[in-house]
């Protein structure tokens, strides 16, 4: 008899808008952003298993298979909320780039609580689902979330934002990583203040709206120590995205495209220009 199991995908994001407003005494960061999922995935199958003890199989040399992974982490808090005693099984198929500030680990541990949460006829809803991955990592009740949203705190609490018009991206990743905890430690808060932080709609009627509020205050500190990200934001421009951004920590840099033939055509010619040799380049839709 076979054990349950489920397919899931497992979206990216990236930050449209990332505020460091200030450092607390807790040692996190307080902020605000806007994150959007976009339709670069990775594949999980989540599996019960009849031996106790939770497994995680990718086929990426670089994760980690034990505590050091979010789905791993994810898989054994939600198991220790419902007290459950089984085994579980985590296949983990990567194309998210791994420290690229765009999510996959986060996403994997919210798609691994979903999963689960279904496997196990749970029934725990959407909000316990968001407190247990608080818990584990900042960004993972946004994937649960499952919509364009206004992050502030330190990233767990979210109001749902409109983006109404179909958005292409262009990304481009360089191939090396970049530690979130680095980037923010390097951040000059005399340097990055700012008096008046613009207001955000709660929705987006076009796409030059979108553009208007693309800001990144760990810019900054990136490109400080990798002057490359520059090269990357304007060729991303001057093959017509509307703007160009990077995401998160970095280092991967996204370009908008308000049509898909424009975005395909950028990545083309971006792919046949870098991907044999450096930057590896993707290209995906706002979700």
């Amino acid at each position: 008899m076979s054990l349950p199991s489920i397919e899931l995908l497992s979206p990216a994001k990236v930050n449209l808008r990332l505020e460091v407003l200030r450092r607390r005494g807790d040692g996190y960061h307080e902020i605000r952003t806007i994150l959007q999922r976009i339709s670069l995935y990775d594949r999980l199958s989540i599996s019960l298993k009849r031996e106790k003890g939770i497994s995680v199989i990718t086929d990426s040399p670089r994760l980690p298979v034990d505590e050091g992974n979010l789905a791993y982490r994810a898989a054994s808090s939600l198991l220790e909320e419902a007290e459950a005693r089984v085994g579980v099984e985590v296949h983990i198929q990567k194309r998210i780039p791994i420290s690229s500030g765009l999510g996959g680990g986060s996403s994997n541990a919210a798609s691994t609580l979903m999963g689960l949460n279904r496997i196990l006829k749970l029934n725990f809803s959407k909000g316990r689902l968001m407190e247990i991955g608080a818990r584990i990592g900042a960004d993972i009740p946004f994937f649960i979330f499952e919509r364009t949203a206004m992050a502030t705190g330190i990233g767990e609490k979210l109001e749902p934002l409109e983006i109404h018009p179909s958005i292409w991206l262009v990304l481009v990743n360089p191939g090396w990583e970049v530690s979130t905890r680095w980037a923010y430690e390097g951040l000059n808060f005399k340097l990055t203040k700012r008096p008046i932080h613009i207001k955000l709609p709660p929705f987006f009627s076009d796409i030059g709206q979108v553009t208007h509020i693309l800001h990144n205050d760990l810019e900054r500190v990136t490109i400080s120590a990798y002057p490359e990200i520059d090269g990357m934001k304007a060729e991303l421009l001057s093959q017509g995205a509307v703007g160009s951004l990077m995401t998160g920590s970095g280092p991967t840099v996204f370009g908008l495209f308000p049509h898909n033939n424009e975005a395909e055509s950028a990545y083309q010619k971006l792919n046949a220009k870098y991907g044999k040799r450096r930057w590896t380049v993707y290209q995906a839709k706002c979700i």
